[in-house]
């Protein structure tokens, strides 16, 4: 399954403009949920991940579990209310199960309100999904060096530049003896 995850790593400020991309259909952000800031969220301490996902690689079969994800999306991304997303996130999990993207955008839900050890086994509930999803092992590796952990992320790390090729580095040609 080729799908790409774009996520970007923001230090202390998430920069979303759009949480899905064009093709989804008018942009959920015309109508803020009650009380919604529409202004960039500055966490007090610490990074915060972001990130977006292509809607034509949205993994799940269910336009029901879709439309919460997006939901959660929005919430998350564009007015970092990362608690409200989780009901979201939950309800396209309750659908399908299997929904990976769902579960990683939890996880990143969760790290953004400091919440590693969940986040990381929303991660790895991903991984059981799809063990070679680069995006996946890349925002685990993220969680895991702000959570404390640098060999662990150091290893998540190895693992997506193994597993997406536009992170490799040029090729080592042989010496000839």
């Amino acid at each position: 399954m080729r799908r790409m995850i774009f996520i970007g790593l923001f230090v202390s400020l998430i920069l979303a403009t759009a949480c899905i991309s064009q093709d989804a259909g008018p942009s959920l952000a015309t109508n803020p949920p009650p009380g919604a800031s529409t202004g960039s969220f500055v966490p007090p301490d610490g990074s915060s991940i972001a990130i977006a996902f292509k809607t034509d690689e949205i993994s799940t079969t269910s336009p029901e579990a879709k439309e919460q994800f997006i939901k959660g999306l929005t919430y998350s991304t564009q007015y970092a209310r990362y608690n409200e997303s989780l009901a979201f996130f939950n309800a396209a999990l309750a659908i399908d199960r299997n929904f990976s993207e769902a579960w990683i955008a939890k996880g990143v839900a969760l790290h953004n309100m400091k919440r590693y050890d969940e986040a990381i086994k929303n991660y790895d509930m991903a991984l059981e999904i799809n063990p070679d999803d680069a995006g996946a092992w890349s925002v685990k590796a993220i969680t895991l060096r702000d959570w404390g952990k640098p060999t662990e992320a150091a290893e998540s790390s190895r693992r997506a530049t193994e597993l997406y090729s536009g992170y490799q580095k040029a090729p080592v040609t042989p010496v000839q003896t």
